[in-house]
């Protein structure tokens, strides 16, 4: 009886690994392609930087989602609905800093 139980253990447990290692019954955003690589969480890190912002004209109050440039500041920014054109306050990196819902991503990492 004993070794009728450990038999069914084992062979529920070898599929069980086989069903959760098998790459096709995994959804589509779980499968790892040749060309993406899966990177560890940082504990250290309380939230992801952001790379979108929405810029908020001062003068009309038009909105728009931006995508911020990683590598650079943007020092000038043209409202495409009044065609007014932003610049950062001073003390301020960018127009991201100023008229964003969110800081450039240099800030955002601290750097």
């Amino acid at each position: 009886m004993s070794n009728t139980i450990s038999l069914s253990i084992f062979i529920i447990s070898t599929f069980f690994l086989i069903c959760c290692n098998n790459p096709e019954s995994k959804s589509p955003d779980e499968k790892q392609t040749a060309d993406s690589i899966t990177v560890p969480i940082d504990p250290t890190k309380t939230s992801e930087t952001s790379i979108k912002s929405e810029i908020t004209c001062p003068k009309c109050g038009h909105k728009k989602m931006e995508e911020m440039p990683t590598d650079v500041c943007l020092l000038k920014y043209t409202c495409e609905k009044c065609n007014a054109e932003l610049h950062p306050k001073e003390g301020d990196c960018c127009v991201f800093c100023t008229y964003g819902t969110h800081k450039c991503p240099s800030i955002q990492e601290g750097s």
